[in-house]
C-alpha cells in the first residue's frame, strides 16, 4: 500500500508556477506571431518583453527552445546593460531548469536574479524570484532557506495588498508545513487561500487548493475525505493544466488503493503516467511509477522492482530526495516480499541516512519561529495601525470637548476615565489569567519530564554504561531489547510532550464537524490488530454502522485509538477489548465506551489519572507506560465541548466513557 506521504510530492511538483499549461498545437499560432515580431523588433529593451514571451509559451511543451531563446534575450540584456533584462532572463533559465530537474543550476541563475531584482528594487521580479528560488530550495531539502525566501514574498504581497500573489504565498507555505509534517498549520493556510480565492475571477488555483485540502487528509488518513477533494478538483480543472490534471489522478488513484480498489486505482495511475511522460515530467513520473509498484508488490514483485528502478534513476537525476525516500521504501517491501532480508535491511539503511541527512526536529522549529516572526510583525504594524486611529479619535474628542459646556466636559472625562480603568482592569486581568495558565503548564512540563521523561532516559544511559564495559558479544546482544524498549518508550513521550506543547503554546486549531466515527473507530482496530492477536486478544466492535458526532475528527481519531491502545495494553493474554456507542445517551449526546477485562484501575488511582504526573503501569507483557496519553485524550475530549470519565475495579476491567455532541 503506498504511504500517505506519496500525495504531497506532486504538490510541491506544481505549486508556485505562474506557467499555464496547454497543448503545443494551441501555441503555435502565437509562437508564430512572436517568432514574427521578434524578427522585425529592434535590437533594444523593448525586444526583451518578447524574448521573454517566446521563452513561457516554448517552456513546457519544447524546453529546449524555450532555453534557447532565454540565452538569446540574456546575451542582449548583457550587450545592452540592462539589469530589468538580466534579471528577467536569469529568472526564466532557472524556471527552466527546474522544470528539466538541474536544481543546482537553477540555485544559481535564480540566486542572480534575486540580487539584480534588489539591486533595482523591482518588487514583481522579488516576488517571483524568491517563490522560484523558495520553490528550487524546499526541493533541495532546505526546508528554513525555503521559508524565508516564501516569507519575503508574502510580505511583500502583504504591503501591495496583491491577493492573487497572497494566495500563491499562501500555497507555498501551507506546501512546506506539509513537508515537516505540521498538517494543521497547513490547512490553516490553505483555507486562508480558498477564501481569498474566492475574490478572483475563476481559474486552476482552485483545483489545486482543493487537491492540498486532499492531501492534508490523505496524510491523516482519512481517506474518503482525501478522494472527494481529489475527484472535485477534477471535475473544475481547466483542460489545459495536463501536469495539473496528472497530479490529482495520481492522488486520486493513491486514494482509490488505499480505500482497496485496486482496478481504480490503476486506471488513475495509468492516466496520471501517461500525462508525466507526455509532457515530460520527471518528478510526476517518478511518482507514479512508485503509486505503480506499490500496486504490484504483492502479486507481481519482479515488476514491481522493475518500477521502482526507473523511479529511483529519475530521481538521482534531478536531486528529488523526497520522491527517492518513497523508492526506497517501496524497495524494502519489495525485498521483504521477496524474502530478500539482508537487501531488505541495506535498503533501510540508506533510506534512513537520507532521511536523517533531510529532515530534523531542528529545522521544523526553525521554520516555524520564521512563521512566528512574520505573523508577529504584521500584528505590530496592526497595532500600530490601531494606534493611529487611537490617536486621531482622542484629538477629535479633545475638540468636541473644548467647545462643550463645563458640566459636560467634567461628565466626560469622568466617563472616559472610568471606562479607561475599567479596559486597564480587563487587560490586568487577562494577563493574570494568561500568567497562571503559563505557570501551570510550566509546572506540567516540568512534572512530565521528571516523571514520563527522565527514568527510560537514565535507564538507557545506565545500560549504554554497561555496554561500555560489557566484553562478552551474547552479553552485549541480551541489553539491545531493553535498550529498543526504553528508546521507543521515550519516543512516545516525546511525541505527546510535542503535541501537547503545541496545543498550549502555539495555540491547535479545532475543525469541528459532524461526521461518521464508525470510520475512525474500524481504523483503530485494524491498526491495534496485529498487537492484539500478539496476545491473544479479542477486539470486538459493537457499534452501530452510523455513529455521527460533532467534533474535531482528527482529535477524536487521537482519543480513540489512545484509549483502545491502552486496552490492549492492560488486558491479560486472551481478554477481549469491546468498544460500544450509546447513541442519545444523555439527551443530544453520543457516548463511546471503550470496555476491557483487564488488570482494572485502583479507586485511590482513577482520581487523577488524566493529570500530568499520574502513576503508570506496566502492561500485562510489561509494555512502558506513561502519563502523557490520557492527559492529552482529556483536553482533546474538553476542547471539542464533551466529557471523559472512567469506571473501573481491581481485576475486573475498566470501562472508558467519552460522551459528545451529535
Amino acid at each position: 500500500m503506498p504511504t500517505k506521504n506519496n500525495f504531497i510530492k506532486y504538490a510541491l511538483c506544481i505549486i508556485g508556477l505562474t506557467i499555464t499549461f496547454s497543448p503545443l498545437y494551441a501555441q503555435l499560432p502565437l509562437i508564430a506571431s512572436l517568432l514574427a515580431r521578434l524578427k522585425h523588433s529592434p535590437a533594444d529593451t523593448s525586444r526583451i518583453s518578447i524574448y521573454k514571451a517566446i521563452v513561457t509559451s516554448y517552456r513546457n511543451e519544447n524546453p529546449d527552445s524555450a532555453m534557447y531563446y532565454a540565452q538569446q534575450g540574456f546575451a542582449l540584456s548583457n550587450q545592452l546593460k540592462y539589469p530589468l533584462g538580466i534579471g528577467i532572463m536569469r529568472g526564466q533559465i532557472g524556471a527552466i531548469d527546474i522544470s528539466l530537474g538541474k536544481i543546482d543550476a537553477a540555485k544559481s541563475n535564480l540566486t542572480a536574479s534575486l540580487s539584480i531584482f534588489e539591486q533595482i528594487k523591482y518588487r514583481p521580479g522579488l516576488v517571483a524570484a524568491n517563490n522560484s528560488l523558495g520553490i528550487c530550495l524546499a526541493k533541495m531539502g532546505a526546508y528554513k532557506e525555503a521559508a524565508q525566501h516564501f516569507i519575503a514574498s508574502l510580505q511583500i504581497n502583504q504591503a501591495n495588498n496583491d491577493k492573487h500573489g497572497l494566495v500563491q504565498s499562501y500555497l507555498k507555505l501551507g506546501v512546506l508545513n506539509e513537508q515537516i509534517n505540521n498538517l494543521d498549520k497547513a490547512l490553516e493556510y490553505y483555507k486562508k487561500a480558498l477564501k481569498l480565492n474566492e475574490q478572483l475571477p475563476p481559474s486552476n488555483t482552485e483545483s489545486t487548493i482543493l487537491n492540498n485540502v486532499g492531501i492534508i487528509y490523505g496524510k491523516k488518513n482519512q481517506m474518503q475525505p482525501a478522494l472527494n477533494y481529489f475527484l472535485d478538483a477534477l471535475k473544475k480543472v481547466n483542460n489545459n493544466e495536463p501536469e495539473l490534471t496528472a497530479m490529482l489522478l495520481g492522488n486520486a488513484g493513491n486514494a482509490y488503493q488505499q480505500l482497496g480498489n485496486t482496478q481504480k486505482a490503476f486506471d488513475y495511475q495509468y492516466q496520471s503516467l501517461t500525462i508525466a511522460r507526455k509532457l515530460n515530467l520527471p518528478e510526476a513520473e517518478a511518482t507514479t511509477l512508485v503509486n505503480l509498484a506499490s500496486l504490484k508488490t504483492r502479486t507481481k514483485p519482479d515488476s514491481s522492482l522493475i518500477l521502482l528502478k526507473q523511479a529511483l534513476a529519475i530521481t538521482q537525476a534531478i536531486h528529488q530526495h523526497h520522491v527517492r525516500l518513497d523508492v526506497y521504501q517501496g524497495m524494502v517491501d519489495v525485498y521483504k516480499q521477496q524474502g530478500d532480508f539482508k537487501r531488505a535491511e541495506y535498503t533501510l539503511e540508506v533510506s534512513n541516512s537520507l532521511k536523517d541527512s533531510l529532515f530534523t526536529l531542528k529545522t521544523a522549529n526553525d521554520i516555524a519561529g520564521l512563521l512566528a516572526n512574520n505573523e508577529l510583525a504584521n500584528s505590530k504594524i496592526k497595532v500600530q495601525q490601531l494606534n493611529l486611529i487611537n490617536q486621531k479619535n482622542k484629538y477629535q474628542t479633545l475638540i468636541v470637548l473644548a467647545v462643550a459646556i463645563s458640566a459636560i466636559i467634567v461628565l466626560l472625562i469622568v466617563m472616559l476615565f472610568y471606562n479607561k480603568t475599567k479596559n486597564l482592569n480587563k487587560q490586568l486581568l487577562l494577563q493574570q489569567k494568561e500568567l497562571t495558565t503559563l505557570n501551570n503548564f510550566k509546572d506540567k512540563l516540568f512534572s512530565i519530564i521528571s516523571h514520563d521523561l527522565r527514568s527510560p532516559v537514565a535507564t538507557i544511559v545506565n545500560l549504554l554504561e554497561v555496554l561500555e564495559y560489557e566484553g562478552d558479544i551474547s552479553e552485549v546482544r541480551s541489553y539491545i531489547p531493553r535498550l529498543k524498549e526504553h528508546s521507543i518508550s521515550t519516543l512516545d513521550v516525546m511525541d505527546k510532550l510535542l503535541i501537547w506543547g503545541q496545543s498550549q503554546l502555539k495555540g491547535m486549531t479545532y475543525n469541528k464537524t459532524q461526521f461518521n466515527t464508525k470510520y475512525i473507530i474500524t481504523q483503530t482496530l485494524h491498526l491495534l490488530k496485529e498487537t492484539a492477536e500478539n496476545k491473544n486478544i479479542q477486539l470486538s466492535d459493537k457499534t452501530p454502522g452510523e455513529i455521527f458526532i460533532f467534533a474535531d475528527p482528527s482529535h477524536i481519531e487521537f482519543v480513540v485509538r489512545n484509549l483502545v491502545a491502552n486496552a490492549v495494553k492492560y488486558t491479560h493474554t486472551g481478554g477481549v477489548v469491546e468498544i460500544e456507542a450509546d447513541i442519545g445517551h444523555p439527551d443530544g449526546f453520543t457516548t463511546l465506551v471503550i470496555k476491557d477485562n483487564g488488570v482494572g484501575i485502583a479507586k485511590s488511582l482513577q482520581d487523577k489519572i488524566f493529570e500530568p504526573g499520574n502513576e503508570s503501569m506496566q502492561g500485562t507483557d510489561s509494555e512502558k507506560g506513561n502519563s502523557i496519553g490520557l492527559m492529552l485524550c482529556k483536553e482533546f475530549v474538553e476542547r471539542n465541548e464533551g466529557k471523559i470519565w472512567v469506571e473501573s475495579e481491581l481485576g475486573k476491567g475498566t470501562n472508558f466513557f467519552v460522551s459528545f455532541k451529535q
